[in-house]
């Protein structure tokens, strides 16, 4: 089944089921008690199948009731709520049982028939119910399914006696029913259809039996053709209310036709009006109703185009893929197979695009319509060739009407003709559901990684407990069972994609998941098997070219950025008048786009490109850099990159000079500079003297640019590269410093290169600090005095003679002592010695 029509029928089963009438006044009132406010059961209605709970404990099982104004205070869990009328007042709710087919609620007091009625006269039941539980979802399984049974009444409207009740969230709802009195009295019961434990809980409150019918209204829905030139679209109209019998069902427009069940298929893309009155004479109609077919291939409109241009054609819709050719031929269509396709053609070209490929329209399926009778299929149920008068339990037969088979069926005729077979069965009682209720005998052969559309038509024959079909192929479930249609004798398709991925056959089972003896019972006809419909689209769109001239101008020849460029003519040299853009740039090299004026046909535009040489720098090898005074050569007077020219200021050997370079005229060439360096040798003097106890010579320099240094001692051999040394004998010294490739070299003459003398003496004849050692220090006059400030010793020239005597050379004692030198070169120096003969 298509996804409008199924979702159709979703939408359409609400309207059938739930009439929620507003404005809507009725005669006078023939039930009594309708709001429970006058009493429970017996009290002008009887509850015949389920248990009353009196008093309430907050806490129910499956099969009771009881009559109370909020369902919380029967069951804890229950949703709390008001009734229908008031909110403060009673209503009956129901703890679903567990058995099918349990009567809830049947008129008079005694549950038969009461009077006041008028045969041959219209009347309305209605009454309105709720869902109690949060048990009760979306998942029909969960819902109370409600089942309504009139005596002495035809006519019923709708046709479906079933209805489910509505989600938590819908709260209260009305349900009404029109019918036709047969007698002047009638008994009406209401019946919970199947057993179920979860959910099924429900409130029912206001039941009413009025005089009058139920307004008419009407709906439609609508299948698309599947494509373009296939006539297999559908409009279905559908009515509730008015008075019965309908009219004929007429369908105007684009096809014309006329049935009794408003539902008109095989149709194409067209417009179409329906129109369909009740016996009263009160009409429904809709006019335009458009069928057209989904993803129709649409192409670019026609387009006239001059010589040299392109254009781009586009395709739409389709199967999704294309495939474009061109006559003549158009080298210009690179890729075929694209949507969009921008061409060159250089005549007038008609071109055709494709797309998707027809499929088989074959039915793999034998005897998919039981024209072939009671063969080619398999099945669990058991054939009965005359179930009256009572019926048989998952029975079957392949009939032309199932009312003929057995006398409680509806009158149906097959969907095809409506004088064909079909396959019509008395559900199974079987718990498990497992039982097939058709199979093909043969294994399909099917052709891998194909799409295919599995269908059947379904049609109820009775109102009650309707049958939940599920199909498997290869024993793989093709989705949740579908419930058949509520309305006995309106077949409906159901259809199923399925890729064949690896497989080669297929065998195809349908099940009747539901298993109550009650109703339950549904007929099969037109089964078929068939590759999924694709379609085939082909359309053209043409291209006229016409000759193009194109704008000719003379060339411009090229000039250096910034030199004068005049106006470009807005004449061509062929006579064709226009305009130049972008405007004219003396600095850049620039394409510039003719237009010509609008009204020339097919003149083309046309491109004129001016050179602007950008001015170059003149670019020279560097020159290294040279000592104040050495050989410089001349400057080169042409560039590397071929300009010529002269250099200012004249070559400087002594300092560093920036030379200027100014390119002979004509050349676009930028002046451009070169530093020569020119490295003032090293600059620097030297220093000397005690650094602590080490005698330093240090390098002191004007301007330092990393240099190198290298000390030579008196004997000539290098003794040091840092800017200081440390020196411990008389002489002269040589350092050379070397910066920038350039060198100078300086001397000091060290005389007496002496910082420390020493604290005290151990005169013990080991060897160690046993004198007062004054050599290298040019000592003139030593003399030694002790604490007395007397002299003890004295020596001229001294050299290292004292080691702890007098003049006369007696041991002095241990002690400290006090000496005055005087230095050939340097300043008297005093001080203090300790003399120490401990061994």
């Amino acid at each position: 089944m298509k996804k409008e029509f199924l979702s159709f029928l979703k939408k359409s089963s609400l309207l059938f089921f739930w009439l929620i009438i507003g404005n809507y006044s009725l005669s006078a009132q023939i039930l009594t008690n309708g709001n429970f406010e006058s009493g429970g059961s017996g009290n002008g209605f009887l509850v015949h199948d389920y248990t009353l709970i009196n008093p309430l404990t907050g806490t129910s099982n499956p099969g009771s009731y009881a009559r109370t104004t909020n369902p919380a205070l029967m069951n804890s869990s229950y949703i709390t709520g008001g009734d229908h009328t008031t909110g403060t007042g009673n209503m009956l709710v129901f703890d679903g049982a567990t058995i099918a087919n349990r009567f809830f609620w049947t008129t008079g007091s005694t549950g038969g028939a009461i009077g006041g009625f008028t045969a041959g006269t219209t009347y309305t039941f209605s009454f309105w119910i709720k869902s109690v539980s949060n048990a009760v979802t979306s998942d029909e399984t969960t819902r109370a399914s409600i089942g309504i049974f009139f005596v002495n009444a035809n006519s019923i409207n709708p046709a479906n006696q079933n209805t489910l009740a509505p989600l938590p969230s819908e709260g209260w709802v009305r349900v009404a029913y029109s019918f036709v009195a047969t007698a002047n009295n009638v008994m009406v019961r209401l019946k919970t259809n199947t057993a179920g434990p979860i959910g099924n809980d429900f409130a029912v409150d206001d039941f009413s039996i009025t005089e009058g019918g139920l307004p008419l209204v009407g709906s439609y829905s609508f299948v698309n053709p599947t494509c373009p030139n296939v006539n297999d679209g559908s409009i279905t109209v559908n009515l509730t209310g008015g008075i019965l019998p309908y009219s004929t069902y007429s369908l105007t427009g684009s096809a014309t036709m006329t049935n009794n069940n408003g539902i008109f298929t095989g149709l194409g893309i067209g417009t179409y009006n329906v129109t369909v009155s009740d016996s009263n004479g009160e009409q429904y109609s809709q006019s335009n109703i458009v069928l057209t077919a989904p993803n129709d291939l649409q192409l670019s409109a026609p387009v006239t185009i001059c010589s040299g241009d392109s254009t781009t054609l586009t395709a739409t819709g389709g199967a999704g893929s294309y495939t474009w050719t061109a006559n003549p031929a158009d080298a210009s269509i690179t890729n075929p197979n694209s949507a969009t396709q921008t061409v060159s053609p250089t005549a007038t070209t008609v071109y055709t695009v494709t797309s998707g490929s027809l499929s088989s329209p074959v039915n793999l399926i034998e005897n998919g319509d039981f024209s072939q009778g009671n063969t080619l299929f398999f099945t669990e149920y058991t054939q009965v060739l005359n179930p009256n008068p009572f019926g048989v339990q998952s029975s079957y037969n392949i009939v032309t009407n199932p009312n003929a088979w057995f006398n409680p069926f509806a009158s149906c005729g097959d969907h095809t003709s409506g004088t064909g077979n079909l396959m019509v069965f008395d559900g199974a009682t079987d718990p498990t559901g497992n039982i097939i209720a058709w199979s093909n005998q043969n294994p399909v052969t099917v052709v891998p990684n194909t799409n295919y559309t599995f269908s059947y038509y379904v049609a109820s024959v009775s109102p009650d407990n309707l049958a939940r079909l599920e199909v498997t192929i290869n024993g793989v479930s093709q989705g949740t069972p579908r419930t058949a249609p509520g309305a006995p004798c309106l077949w409906t398709q159901v259809s199923y994609n399925w890729n064949s991925g690896s497989n080669t056959t297929a065998n195809i089972a349908i099940y009747n998941r539901n298993f109550v003896d009650y109703g339950n019972d549904f007929a099969l006809d037109d089964i078929a098997l068939k590759e999924t419909v694709t379609c085939f689209y082909q359309k053209t769109v043409t291209v006229t070219v016409n000759p193009t001239t194109t704008p000719t101008f003379t060339p411009i020849n090229p000039i250096c950025s910034g030199a004068p460029l005049n106006a470009l003519p807005t004449t061509s040299n062929n006579s064709i008048t226009g305009t130049w853009s972008p405007a004219i740039n003396n600095t850049a090299t620039t394409t510039y786009t003719f237009t010509p004026t609008a009204g020339q046909q097919c003149v083309s535009n046309t491109t004129l490109t001016i050179t602007v040489n950008q001015n170059v720098a003149a670019s020279f090898n560097a020159v290294n850099p040279i000592c104040s005074g050495s050989a410089l050569n001349a400057l080169p007077t042409t560039s590397n990159n071929g300009f010529t020219g002269t250099w200012l200021p004249a070559l400087n050997n002594t300092a560093t000079t920036t030379y200027t370079f100014t390119p002979t005229a004509g050349q676009c060439a930028l002046p451009s500079n070169l530093t020569i360096t020119v490295n003032a040798s090293p600059d620097f003097t030297l220093s000397e003297g005690c650094n602590g106890a080490s005698y330093t010579l240090t390098a002191i320099e004007t301007n330092p640019d990393n240099p190198t240094y290298v000390w030579h001692n008196p004997a000539g051999v290098q003794i040091g590269s840092d800017a200081s040394v440390v020196v411990s004998t008389p002489g002269v010294y040589e350092l050379v410093i070397t910066q920038n490739g350039c060198s100078n070299q300086e001397t000091i003459n060290v005389l007496s290169p002496f910082c420390g003398i020493q604290k005290g003496i151990s005169a013990n004849d080991d060897g160690l600090n046993d004198s007062f050692d004054l050599e290298g220090y040019n000592v003139k006059q030593l003399k030694i005095f002790n604490r007395y400030g007397l002299v003890v010793y004295s020596k001229a020239d001294y050299q290292n003679e004292w080691f702890g005597q007098s003049n006369n050379n007696d041991e002095l004692p241990d002690g400290t002592y006090y000496y005055v030198i005087d230095f050939d070169d340097l300043k008297t120096k005093t001080g203090w010695i300790y003399l120490n003969r401990v061994q």
